[in-house]
């Protein structure tokens, strides 16, 4: 063993001083500004400057000639010893002619290539070209710490290599997959094989992580959850600035077409140069730089299929570190991070990762596409994008070894190592555990996970609402789970609570079979789809003012089963037994109920088409929403069965859209449908999410705005057993006043038309939404620690005399966890 060290230290020792690292930078002499993507020639190589001007060149022989030229400007030649560390290069201007090149347009060279490369996009672009493709992968996914340094120590005894680990956080992944491209489908992963250092079970996060583009023929693409304008798309021209370079000189030349954010504000956009052939204007080399709010550099590059005249991407490799400010780019919610983003703060992120980010810290991915099969029959029928193979955590070495593209160095092994090390240190997988729990309502406990919406709530009915609640986990069993709460309102001095269990029958299509027991109150008039729950939030803005209830105990059983990835659905059997907190009674046949009992079925479904999911061997987890999509529920009221008193049926339809877009602005489109027939009490009819205390002075009724609720409505001022409901939110790009603070203002336009049919069947007076409710809104969100302000006016058939009455003033909270 300490002769294999001995080599080891003579191997680094004689690269050490056999290889002089020069770094440097170009510059325009007359302007001093940096020259980005000037060509450096040395030792029969080529490389380029950084979008700063930047480079940094391995140099081996004691004395080397470099040659530095730049289109439009002089080219220097320099004789640099090994004992030169840095130079700073100036170039001149010049009038220089370009190479011969036959293009359409001599008014603008550059712009004329990218329009007829954007014009050749159908032919070129393997996704738009081939009716189907498949192709093997390899990627390797590092964080690490650039001060790191390999230290010998020896004694007269034992020889031995040792790391010193000064990093706050390491990280180092393999992956092997196959991906499937087809027209209907588009393109799908299935992964092969999947290594995790130092995780005892398989981690699946890091495989929703967007960090390799396919290429740079989309429109838009995404890294790290922000989304870049691509360069050959018809609007490039509003987005870029374009400039040709060079022309390559290989057996397929190549324009060099050097490409520029010019509304880096407005769109997130990067810059680079694209190597475009001459004949086919296609993309054969790519590399793209960012620098500010990150140190973010892409290269790729393509292989060229003579017999089908195309550019396939064949490499990639992606680097990150840290940039000038923003957020951390960080993987399991934080726990490890690199570099910044253009995304906002998280809450969760700064509760689990305090602290600055390292500035050694760096993320780098490498990634080569191989055994390229072009117009293949094979194809992987799924809903997910991704699906992870039952072995991909069980492969043996000799797999890793045939599919390797690249053999792991030894800098490789030793992050990998000290990876290992760190994440059982630091306990990253406890961490991540503890992340989950609490991005979804729960802060775990031993084997409890406390419910965090349970422990304090205040309406009107019930005062203050204390109690606590959960659900147990894995600590007590991987197959059931035993959920329940326990409350008291201290205005109506009542406890209330639940049990139930959920026992699960298939963990892969999350087959669960639920029972459960509840006495508690609900709001008369709403509504609750079973799948479909928007996420988890602590603040129910509407909660507060609410004061009509009705009491209920309930016993049900449910199934809950998942359709392919992106299909949910939900069974469930109910008994209840109703009464009132207040003076009401539902008329039927000159017979007053005030109790009832009421036996239903219901069948809700969560159907998400436009999502992207990552199927494992035992889950289906959402890596990116997807819109629109669409929630749906049928309940039938059944009399004579198990007590049931009323027969009934009704319907509900939820469809939500979002438009995100390149300047960060978006849309937000919510329509929903409701219908009811039958013998129906007005507990279970609809209202439309009324979120106005009926009280006199705008101030009195200053509340908390919801998501989509009616802030200038009234509650119980209208109840339907048909409505339609519109709300359209249109956000502006966030106002940039700090890093820390940038509001959004939000345009928002309310509607809903309605109509009950026996209004005389209920002894309590309502309005009818049949000529239809209007409101408009303002509201400037997230000013400090996500809060805002608001403002809504109601108008139209039932706006009310005076402006007070239609006008709302509004708190607006959004935490983003």
């Amino acid at each position: 063993m300490r002769y294999s060290f001995l080599l080891i230290f003579l191997l680094f020792s004689g690269i050490s001083f056999a290889q002089q690292e020069l770094q440097g930078r170009i510059v325009n002499e007359q302007t001093g500004e940096p020259l980005a993507y000037a060509k450096i020639e040395y030792e029969n190589k080529e490389n380029l400057s950084k979008i700063d001007g930047s480079f940094s060149l391995t140099l081996t022989k004691d004395k080397t000639e470099l040659t530095f030229s730049y289109i439009g400007f002089k080219p220097q030649k320099f004789t640099i010893s090994k004992e030169v560390e840095y130079i700073r290069v100036k170039l001149t201007p010049k009038i220089e002619a370009l190479k011969p090149v036959t293009i359409s347009s001599e008014k603008n060279k550059a712009e004329a290539i990218i329009k007829k490369a954007i014009a050749l996009k159908p032919q070129n672009d393997p996704e738009k070209r081939l009716k189907s493709f498949n192709f093997k992968n390899y990627n390797k996914f590092i964080i690490d710490n650039e001060a790191n340094k390999l230290e010998m120590q020896s004694d007269s005894t034992n020889f031995e290599l040792s790391t010193v680990i000064n990093s706050g956080a390491s990280y180092f992944s393999e992956k092997i997959s196959r991906f499937y491209f087809s027209q209907k489908q588009g393109l799908k992963e299935e992964v092969l094989a999947l290594k995790n250092a130092g995780f005892e079970k398989p981690v699946y996060e890091i495989l929703s992580l967007s960090v390799n583009p396919f290429s740079l023929y989309h429109k838009d693409f995404n890294i790290f959850e922000t989304d870049y304008a691509g360069p050959l798309e018809k609007s490039s021209f509003k987005n870029y600035d374009f400039k040709i370079l060079d022309t390559t000189s290989s057996a397929r030349p190549a324009y060099v077409i050097y490409f520029k954010s010019k509304r880096q504000r407005a769109v997130a956009g990067l810059e680079g140069i694209l190597y475009l052939d001459t004949q086919s204007y296609a993309i054969q080399q790519a590399k793209a730089q960012l620098l500010g709010a990150v140190k973010l550099e892409i290269d790729q590059e393509y292989q060229y299929f003579p017999e089908k005249k195309l550019w396939f991407p064949k490499t990639q490799k992606t680097t990150i570190r840290p940039g000038n400010g923003g957020k951390s780019i960080s993987i399991f919610g934080g726990m490890i991070s690199s570099g910044t983003l253009q995304k906002k703060e998280s809450i969760l992120n700064n509760i689990l990762a305090p602290g600055k980010t390292d500035p050694n810290l760096y993320l780098t991915t490498t990634s080569t596409n191989f055994d390229i099969q072009l117009n293949s029959k094979e194809s992987l029928n799924t809903s997910a994008e991704i699906v992870v193979t039952p072995e991909a955590n069980s492969r043996l070495e000799d797999f890793w070894q045939k599919n390797r593209t690249e053999a792991l160095n030894n800098q490789n092994k030793i992050t990998q190592e000290r990876a290992e090390r760190l994440i059982k240190e630091k306990e990253i997988e406890e961490q991540i555990s503890f992340k989950n729990s609490i991005s979804s309502g729960y802060y775990p406990v031993g084997f409890w996970d406390f419910s965090l919406g349970k422990f304090f709530k205040f309406n009107n009915y019930e005062g203050i609402r204390l109690g606590f609640g959960g659900k147990t986990n894995k600590q007590i069993s991987n197959d059931f789970s035993i959920n329940g709460y326990l409350v008291y309102g201290t205005k109506d001095e009542v406890f209330k609570y639940n049990l139930g269990t959920s026992i699960y029958l298939n963990k892969a299509t999350e087959t669960d079979l639920k029972f459960n027991y509840t006495r508690d109150i609900v709001e008369t008039g709403s509504f609750h789809y079973l799948q479909g729950k928007n996420e988890f939030s602590i603040v129910e803005p509407r909660f507060v003012n609410i004061n009509f209830f009705y009491e209920h105990r309930t016993i049900s059983s449910g199934l809950t089963h998942r359709f392919g990835s992106d299909f949910k659905t939900e069974i469930r059997l109910s008994k209840s037994d109703i009464s009132q907190t207040r003076d009401y009674s539902f008329l039927l046949n000159g017979q007053e109920f005030s109790e009832y009992t009421l036996s239903e079925a219901t069948f809700s479904f969560l159907w998400r088409p436009f999502a992207k999911f990552l199927k494992t061997p035992n889950a289906t987890k959402l890596i990116e929403k997807g819109y629109p999509k669409f929630t749906g529920q049928i309940t039938k009221g059944i009399s004579g069965v198990f007590g049931g008193d009323f027969d009934y049926t009704k319907f509900g339809l939820l469809v939500e859209h979002e438009i995100k877009r390149l300047n960060q602005s978006r849309t937000e489109i919510i329509l929903e449908g409701n219908y009811a027939t039958g013998e129906v009490p007005l507990t279970h009819l609809f209202h439309s999410l009324p979120n106005s205390p009926s009280r006199n002075g705008i101030l009195s009724r200053f509340s908390v705005a919801g998501r989509r609720s009616f802030e200038t409505m009234y509650y119980n001022e209208f109840f339907s057993d048909k409505q339609a409901m519109l709300h359209i939110k249109h956000q502006l790009r966030p106002i940039n006043i700090h890093l820390l603070v940038q509001p959004e203002l939000f345009f928002i336009s309310r509607h809903v038309i309605g109509d009950i049919s026996n209004p005389e069947r209920h002894n309590i007076p309502f309005k009818s939404l049949k000529e239809g409710y209007h409101e408009f809104g303002i509201e400037l969100q997230k000013i400090i620690l996500g809060f805002g302000l608001g403002a809504a006016y109601r108008y139209g058939p039932y706006s009310l005399p005076t402006f007070d009455e239609n006008f709302a003033f509004k708190f607006t909270f959004h935490l983003d966890i």
